[in-house]
């Protein structure tokens, strides 16, 4: 049975750094029959840069699922759906700290009674996101003012930068 992830999560794919259910399956890129995967593919399968599995597994968040004879390391499907789940949880806007908190739940290393932890998490972001949102309606409103004063200007003058002039000088 699969459980739906969280609404922000769904509504995610719309940021160009969440997993889209669209994306194909590239299960076809596997390293070999064993269902494993080397950094470029499992980089590939989940959209990201290869860097960017490197400072996960290096800030202990994506820890490969093995080493080869050769001492590569190697991932599976497991690495790719945690890769996927760090993305969406990113793009949500949480904290490295917050998915490692989240992943930890994920994982039954936390209890699930601790998931009002996350829940939290996701009022501390609400809030975050709230603060953003004035900040961009005021920023809106000025923007609006400045477009107008231009509109309206003078031939050969610009009202907002004799401002910001006037601004500048103290």
């Amino acid at each position: 049975m699969t459980v739906p992830a969280p609404t922000f999560l769904l509504d995610a794919h719309h940021s160009h750094a969440a997993f889209s259910p669209d994306e194909p399956d590239l299960s076809c890129h596997m390293m070999n029959g064993a269902g494993r995967y080397n950094i470029g593919q499992l980089a590939k399968a989940a959209g990201v840069p290869v860097t960017t599995v490197r400072y996960y597994e290096r800030i202990g968040l994506l820890p490969p699922a093995g080493r080869t004879g050769s001492n590569y390391r190697y991932y599976d499907r497991h690495s790719l759906e945690r890769l996927r789940f760090i993305r969406l949880a990113h793009a949500g806007g949480f904290s490295i700290s917050d998915i490692q908190s989240m992943l930890q739940v994920a994982n039954g290393l936390k209890s699930t009674a601790q998931c009002r932890e996350i829940g939290n998490l996701i009022e501390q972001r609400l809030e975050a996101v709230r603060s953003q949102i004035q900040e961009l309606k005021r920023l809106e409103k000025i923007l609006t003012g400045d477009l107008r004063l231009c509109r309206d200007g003078k031939p050969g003058r610009c009202a907002v930068v004799e401002q910001l002039q006037t601004a500048a000088k103290g």
